[in-house]
């Protein structure tokens, strides 16, 4: 690309030189069209783009899009099959309920989150020759993470008369003690848990990235949610639902159960524990840690568990279909919530980190030599952070996407 092209124009909010077709600063990420004073937007840089969502333009940052959340890495095909798979894993169990096979739909809901990180993952090679032992072992200690701490919870702060799993739905009585341990202290040890592996893995130099904060910790907060979900219901899987427990023949009690443990539950714990686990890698190079950012985010996170099994706890207490009902509608909104607030925190994340790698800070994602967009396929300027036609991060593609540019690189000038 020649210096008379990239010059023909000045991006309003960076300053670097831009190709004259640009609608969007390669650099930065401004949209060229937005005509509002910079220091307006300097106010409030989730309204940069007019809320044209980093990852996806054609989406607003304020929507409730679980898969371009926690799967920041899909192109416009990836990210179809995967609003497929979540429909297909929230189907699948509520057709086996309906169908009179319980203990399946149960099981089937717990994997069925983990089951589509885990393909994503494969898909994107997110990290190179280590996808198999960096993401089935993330799994599977959170996972085993889940099952032992709400097992140790049960054995320990709950007796015999108390009511655990389904089987509390049908207590005639609102149970203080059961609701303080599996509406408080359940989740605030979740979030403990389910972080640990996320922080250990964001802290080493080859997943220091933001985005791979925010996937280790979706995927491990899936996983414990898996489970904790699993080993709450352990009854009903093996068929033993005890004298007095809800029958399996009540469908719309079933159906309200399945439907938050196959979709609410782990988007919940997913989202909940992505956004702390992003706000301990940080921005740009290198990772963030205990600081600030990750104590905001490590608050919200909590809060947001808290809201969601204090709710469930609570609406369990009213007993059969429709204390299951409420539940699933409140955790509903507590996702619908957390999915809002981690689209926005990637979005300025990313945004953030641009304009400090315009401004001098080193950046790895930056395009050297030939490349292409991974949304819309269109060549990238040299230096590249975004796509200057559609707006798309350069961050927000596969990492088979970035092989073949880095091949195209070779003997690109530095």
């Amino acid at each position: 690309m020649s210096d008379a092209t990239m010059n023909a124009r000045t991006c309003a909010r960076c300053k670097s030189a831009q190709p004259a077709a640009a609608r969007y600063c390669h650099r930065c990420g401004h949209d060229h069209l937005d005509a509002r004073p910079i220091e307006d937007r300097r106010r409030r840089l989730r309204d940069e783009r007019a809320g044209a969502y980093v990852v996806r333009p054609k989406e607003r940052v304020r929507s409730i899009n679980p898969v371009t959340a926690l799967l920041p890495l899909s192109n416009a095909a990836g990210v179809r099959a995967y609003e497929w798979a979540f429909a297909a894993g929230l189907v699948v169990p509520l057709v086996a309920v309906l169908a009179g096979w319980v203990p399946f739909a149960l099981v089937a809901a717990a994997l069925a989150v983990p089951a589509v990180f885990t393909l994503y993952l494969y898909d994107v090679n997110e990290w190179d020759d280590q996808p198999v032992p960096v993401v089935l072992g993330c799994i599977a200690v959170a996972g085993a993470l889940g099952a032992v701490a709400i097992r140790l919870i049960d054995a320990t702060l709950l007796d015999a008369a108390d009511k655990v799993g389904l089987e509390r739905l049908s207590s005639d009585s609102f149970d203080t003690r059961t609701v303080a341990v599996l509406g408080v202290v359940a989740p605030l040890v979740a979030v403990v848990l389910a972080l640990a592996v996320p922080l250990v893995l964001a802290s080493r130099p080859r997943f220091d990235d933001m985005i791979d904060g925010l996937t280790f910790g979706a995927v491990a907060g899936a996983a414990y949610a898996a489970g904790e979900t699993l080993m709450m219901h352990r009854g009903v899987i093996d068929g033993l639902v005890g004298d007095g427990g809800p029958g399996r023949g009540d469908a719309a009690l079933w159906l309200s159960i399945v439907a938050n443990a196959a979709i609410v539950k782990p988007l919940v714990y997913s989202t909940a524990l992505a956004i702390a686990a992003a706000g301990f890698s940080g921005i740009g190079p290198g990772y963030d840690g205990f600081g600030r950012r990750f104590a905001t985010s490590l608050g919200v996170a909590a809060s947001a568990m808290l809201a969601y099994g204090l709710g469930v706890a609570v609406t369990g207490e009213i007993g059969g279909a429709p204390g299951a009902a409420l539940g699933l509608a409140w955790g509903v909104v507590v996702a619908g919530g957390l999915i809002v607030t981690l689209r926005t925190k990637l979005h300025l994340g990313v945004l953030e980190a641009a304009l400090e790698a315009a401004r001098g800070r080193p950046n790895r994602h930056e395009v050297r030599g030939e490349a292409h967009c991974g949304e819309c396929d269109m060549f990238l300027a040299p230096l590249a952070l975004f796509c200057s036609a559609c707006g798309t991060s350069v961050r927000a593609t596969s990492k088979r996407r970035q092989h073949d540019n880095v091949r195209a690189n070779v003997g690109a000038p530095s």
